[in-house]
């Protein structure tokens, strides 16, 4: 697990307060058996990952935004998915986000996500990420 600072423990806990779908005072009580204080800002960082632990035994799970969600073509276009699908191996062998798709193509065409791009616009996002992928020597 990585390091984390007191503010996004406390976003996980909020999170999966949510998550949970505790109320105000089941919340309070868990918290309450979990490190005997009724409120986050009195706890320490420790305190913290306990009530988290806490939490997860209970059902959180914790969702990655690491890679943003995956543009999808329609099932009328196999062309365009397999485009797409070549686009995501790349991003993954290149450690990239679906962010990082688009901004190429606002900065190459002048749209704000690759959904908006034609065939040959994506094509073209594809040659670009495979320049990028050969120069840095990753192999996909």
């Amino acid at each position: 697990m990585y390091a984390q600072t007191r503010k996004q423990m406390i976003q996980k806990i909020h999170i999966a307060k949510n998550q949970l779908k505790l109320d105000e005072e089941g919340y309070k009580m868990l918290l309450l058996q979990a490190v005997d204080k009724p409120s986050c800002a009195m706890m320490t960082d420790g305190e913290l990952m306990i009530v988290l632990q806490v939490m997860k035994a209970k059902g959180f799970k914790v969702k990655s935004k690491k890679y943003g969600k995956t543009p999808e073509a329609s099932a009328y276009n196999p062309v365009r998915q397999s485009y797409l699908d070549k686009i995501k191996a790349l991003l993954v062998g290149s450690g990239k986000s679906w962010q990082y798709v688009h901004a190429i193509c606002k900065r190459s065409f002048g749209k704000e996500k690759l959904q908006w791009c034609t065939d040959e616009e994506i094509y073209r996002v594809l040659q670009m990420l495979a320049v990028y992928n050969n120069r840095n020597g990753i192999r996909v």
